[in-house]
């Protein structure tokens, strides 16, 4: 007998270690968080590629995908409830023990339970139901990451793009003013005009120097930013798809139900619904069968001890534990409506204030256009008047800074479309999308990669 002891208690020890062992072998390369965040050098980077880099680099992404994984963990212990459970016990050491029969003292007891839920009113039903709800909150929360990612990525490409197309527009004013003076140059050698003209046209030119030049360090600016997104410094950046500018803009019809955002409160609301459903549930009794055979040695005689129960534990009072747990989860349930209803009010509110953003830019940039040709037409005939002496350098110079005003206005006015238009897009939760990027498909378990 006291082999069948000594083998329970190795049993258990070998259990423990294997444990352990398999612990170590699934452990970690350790985590260098001292080394800072790697840059790369490329020749182009498309629209849909940084937003990639973006998934990839972005380490709220990465944060809501281990979320995913522990919400799937607390899953499997809900549902382990179900499974037998079994237990090994071994003690050593004197113990004493009186009966009617009389004493006896026992220097070590090893033993095995086996213990199996039948039932419980709810309570591991609730608790497996709230893990899957809140395991889809979390997938949701991913999706609605991915798209805040990606409309931060598409925010600072965009602002790379406006200030190039600036700088280009700046680069553009200079060649023209470059022109007007020579103009006044030769006007001048030619005795017609004074050698003023020339120096004011000069200090024009330098004053456009010195905003292409801030244009130029706004443009560094955002492309460090689009750096830090995407890992990557890239030389040139494509033209901006078409397809953002097609989506159907419905502000009466908007798909709430299809948000992640919107989704992933649903969602947290049912799992708060289940655990009210848990807490009242504590109220009844739980049924389970439990099987055991224990060995204990002694001096003087060893002996089996075996049981096969059926065990019913009620509550008869607990101070209120019950009944308060379940008003708290109630108070949760109406918090996570009210979240509900919140993410929904925040979608509303966005894709509106896109929208209108929207058709004011478009209107802008309609009005811009508009300026630059007329200022531009009106350029061409003073160049030629100035050359006949019957405008002045001052006339020229000014339509010169009406021609850069106008250009400059209309392509602020372009980028502030794309960037509300991008706006709604992530408001009304299409963006990825519209881009070709299917979060069903390359999240969850796995991430997006290129």
């Amino acid at each position: 007998m006291k082999k069948v002891w000594v083998s329970l208690c190795l049993a258990a020890l070998c259990g423990t270690v294997g444990q352990n062992a398999l612990a170590a072998k699934q452990q970690k390369v350790e985590f260098n968080w001292r080394a800072a965040p790697t840059e790369e050098q490329i020749s182009t980077l498309t629209l849909r590629e940084a937003i990639l880099r973006a998934f990839a680099r972005n380490p709220k992404i990465s944060e809501a995908a281990a979320q995913i994984r522990v919400g799937e963990a607390d899953l499997d212990a809900a549902e382990s409830a179900w499974y037998p459970q079994i237990s090994l016990a071994a003690t050593g050491g004197r113990s004493h023990t009186t009966d009617s029969s009389g004493s006896l003292n026992n220097n070590g007891s090893g033993g095995i339970t086996l213990s199996q839920l039948l039932y419980d009113f709810g309570r591991t039903g609730g608790a497996i139901d709230e893990q899957h709800h809140l395991s889809e909150a979390y997938r949701f929360a991913l999706y609605d990451t991915m798209t805040t990612v990606a409309q931060d990525t598409l925010q600072a490409y965009l602002q790379v793009k406006r200030y190039r197309a600036l700088v280009e527009a700046a680069k553009n004013n200079v060649a023209s003013l470059e022109h007007v003076k020579d103009i006044a140059h030769m006007r001048a050698d030619a005795g017609l005009s004074s050698q003023s003209d020339v120096l004011q046209a000069e200090t024009r030119i330098a004053g456009m120097h010195a905003t292409m030049e801030q244009y130029r360090a706004s443009e560094r600016s955002a492309l460090a930013q689009l750096t830090v997104l995407t890992g990557v410094v890239p030389s040139a950046l494509p033209e901006l798809p078409q397809s953002l500018l097609n989506q159907q803009i419905t502000l009466d019809r908007i798909a709430y139900e299809k948000s992640a955002a919107v989704r992933s409160a649903q969602a947290k609301q049912e799992a708060a619904i289940e655990r009210v459903r848990q807490a009242s549930s504590n109220h009844w009794p739980t049924i389970k069968v439990q099987a055991g055979r224990t060995r204990y040695e002694n001096a003087t005689r060893s002996y089996w001890d075996d049981e096969l129960q059926l065990q019913v534990e009620a509550p008869l009072y607990q101070g209120g534990l019950v009944n308060a747990r379940t008003r708290a989860a109630e108070g949760d349930r109406e918090a996570a409506q009210a979240a509900v209803e919140q993410s929904k009010l925040d979608i509303n509110q966005s894709a509106s204030t896109a929208y209108a953003d929207m058709i004011g830019a478009q209107q802008r940039q309609t009005a811009g256009e508009q300026q630059l040709s007329s200022a531009a037409h009106t350029r061409s005939v003073y160049a030629d008047e100035y050359k006949l002496n019957k405008r002045s350098l001052n006339d020229l110079l000014s339509v010169e800074q009406d021609v850069f005003q106008a250009d400059s206005s209309r392509l602020t006015a372009l980028y502030d479309g794309w960037d509300a238009t991008v706006r709604y897009a992530s408001a009304v939760d299409n963006l990825l999308d519209i881009m070709g990027i299917d979060r069903e498909a390359t999240s969850g378990q796995t991430l997006p990669s290129l």
